[in-house]
């Protein structure tokens, strides 16, 4: 048996194990992912496990990958939808994009992704950081995030803040399909 079949199969018992006393908590939770907003990281019709157990922990940090509920947050997106995105801003911090690159508190902040360094352009349909010289302050208790492809990213750019509140936990692991198994970068 090869190694990345040994490691599904020590996945899938954890998961199996664990599953049944997780998931009616909400703490782990299969999903697919439909669209391109997130490639590298994630590509359409991967399957992966979010697990909300490291923010029963810790706050979410930049560079995470979160889920989210749309319960509440500002039009255009649809109520009762979940989203998945990268924490770019927390709370209390000031953000810019310029030139592709990332300024938190006026300082260049580097995200990576399997393809390398994140680049992230503005988008036509932006109400926030809509050129380089435009700020926004990230309210207490709210995250700022983005799509790894911005080009192709219904995020926080074109409909705003993430509430704390509505983060249902992390993309943990990638379990199909087979050649993309493993961690979510």
């Amino acid at each position: 048996m090869r190694l990345r079949s040994k490691v599904l199969v020590s996945l899938l018992v954890l998961f199996g194990i664990f599953g049944g006393l997780l998931r009616p908590l909400g703490l782990i939770r299969p999903f697919t992912f439909p669209t391109t907003g997130m490639a590298p990281a994630l590509l359409p019709g991967d399957h992966f496990m979010m697990e909300g157990l490291t923010y029963v922990v810790r706050k979410p940090h930049r560079g995470d990958i979160i889920v989210f509920k749309t319960d509440g947050m500002q039009a255009p997106l649809p109520a009762g939808q979940i989203y998945i995105k990268r924490v770019v801003g927390e709370p209390g911090e000031r953000l810019r994009l310029t030139e592709g690159k990332l300024y938190v508190n006026d300082k260049p902040i580097s995200l990576r992704n399997a393809a390398g360094e994140i680049v992230y352009v503005s988008s036509p349909w932006s109400k926030y950081l809509v050129s380089g010289s435009d700020t926004v302050m990230v309210p207490d208790g709210h995250y700022f995030v983005l799509g790894d492809n911005s080009t192709n990213s219904s995020d926080s750019r074109i409909w705003g803040f993430v509430p704390a509140r509505n983060v249902m936990g992390r993309a943990g692991i990638c379990y199909w399909p087979r050649n993309r198994i493993g961690g979510i970068e």
